[in-house]
Formats: C-alpha cells, sequence, structure tokens
C-alpha cells in the first residue's frame, strides 16, 4: 500500500529529472547542428569572396597591369 502512495512522487520526480535530461539532449543536437550550418555558411562565404575576387581581377583591362605600354 505505501508502494501506491508514494508512487505518484516517484513519477513526478523521474518526470522532472528525465524532461531535464531530455531537454538537454535536445540543446546539444541543436548546438551541433548549429555549429555545423555556421561552418557550411562560412566556407560558402570565402567561396563567394574568393570567386568575385577572381572575377574582379579577369575583369580589369589589360592596359592596366604595370609596365606594359
Amino acid at each position: 500500500m505505501s508502494l501506491v502512495a508514494t508512487q505518484p512522487w516517484v513519477l513526478v520526480t523521474q518526470w522532472s529529472t528525465r524532461s531535464q535530461e531530455q531537454a538537454r539532449r535536445n540543446a546539444m543536437a541543436a548546438c551541433t547542428d548549429l555549429a555545423a550550418r555556421r561552418l557550411e555558411r562560412l566556407d560558402v562565404e570565402a567561396f563567394i569572396a574568393d570567386f568575385m575576387a577572381r572575377r574582379a581581377a579577369a575583369a580589369q583591362p589589360a592596359s592596366s597591369i604595370a609596365g606594359v605600354g
């Protein structure tokens, strides 16, 4: 009979602990996903910056090269 009387308290205690643990797991998973997206964004930004720099260098007229002309 005492098991039935204490069971709700045990369930409440377990629920709060399990809920906190699940929230922590969710936060760690979200942090990992955000870090991966951040790295991908930085990689894309670096690629675009390099591409634009090469494009600008290729678009310069030949007469602007030092020592020519």
